[in-house]
């Protein structure tokens, strides 16, 4: 039994479901509270100790090896050696070596980018849902209007301080991850596979990490991006993933009754869409970046501060929202 320590919510764990799914493997999850990770201190008796800044999600322990592994792609690595079929990496070795630069950058670039964006939507357009990701125990109606709305507002500060969302004009993010999306539309164009002719790790991880990008009106819609998120949704149907996860419903709903959303992106008018990547191929990385920045209680306390200059200068403006 392998068990999978996981922020549900999360598409670099999404990841790791998935392939363990496409394993077959006998597996089971344990929900980690984000805000003091205490699950990930209370391993199986044996288990090596995990120090604090190790404390990552995903994490998976597997009961046969007595292993502990962090961090989505490390994860994988772990599975396709312990468990190699069915495989997730090709046979071939300048293949298996091309799925790795994949995964390297994908993780750097994509997840990260799509993760902040996703978030930043859910912060300006439903902030109340943070409460039910971050804190459950006051979801459902079991706290005071009141004590939601603080939560949610504090949880949107702290999250703004973490991954920048007051900058992310000035670190181009929406550009970047414009960059890295009609590279990998470029690639899928005329193949089915990023790699290969068969599905790898890197279609995985590129599926995965796309998701939060789909609540993101600008990209949604990027006339030139549609065959790719086809492309995904072929693929989750075909793996039996879900199609729509609970933040993608909370902000359709909110935006159908509304009749708007927040989409347009003051500083790149729709004539501004690129109609093809800049970039010639994947880069080749040593190693995966991350860009989390450091929290603490000031960030707290300051966390309705950060949210109400966010919606104050988030440079997104409304437009019509179509149901589908």
């Amino acid at each position: 039994m392998i068990t999978l320590y996981q922020f549900h919510w999360s598409h670099f764990v999404e990841k790791v479901r998935w392939a363990l799914d496409f394993k077959q493997l006998e597996w089971s999850a344990v929900d980690v509270d984000p805000f003091t990770k205490k699950q990930l201190r209370q391993l199986p008796h044996g288990t090596p100790s995990v120090s604090a800044n190790q404390l990552y999600v995903p994490m998976i322990y597997d009961d046969a090896s007595g292993t502990v592994v962090a961090e989505s792609s490390a994860i994988l690595r772990y599975l396709e050696a312990a468990y190699p079929a069915p495989a997730l990496y090709p046979a071939e070795a300048g293949q298996r070596l091309e799925v790795e630069r994949w995964l390297l950058w994908l993780d750097s670039t994509v997840g990260l980018a799509t993760r902040r964006l996703g978030y930043t939507q859910i912060v300006l357009e439903r902030p109340s849902y943070l409460v039910d990701l971050f804190i459950p125990q006051l979801a459902d109606g079991r706290g005071s209007r009141l004590a939601r709305r603080a939560a949610s507002m504090t949880i949107a500060g702290v999250l703004t301080r973490r991954f920048r969302f007051l900058h992310n004009r000035t670190d181009r993010v929406f550009e970047q991850l414009e960059q890295c999306l009609l590279l990998a539309e470029r690639r899928l164009h005329s193949r089915r596979f990023l790699v290969g002719d068969s599905f790898t790790a890197a279609d995985l991880t590129l599926a995965a990490l796309m998701r939060p990008v789909t609540v993101v009106p600008f990209f949604r819609d990027h006339p030139r991006l549609q065959s790719l998120f086809v492309w995904r949704r072929m693929l989750l149907e075909e793996h039996q993933r879900d199609l729509e996860v609970g933040y993608e419903r909370a902000l359709h709903e909110i935006r159908a009754r509304r009749g708007w959303t927040l989409g347009a992106v003051s500083w790149l008018p729709a004539s501004s869409r690129r109609a093809q990547s800049e970039l010639v191929d994947v880069p080749v990385l040593q190693a995966t970046s991350n860009d989390q920045q450091p929290v603490g209680r000031s960030t707290a306390l300051l966390g309705p501060l950060r949210f109400l200059r966010l919606t104050l200068t988030s440079g997104l403006r409304r437009m019509p929202y179509p149901v589908r």
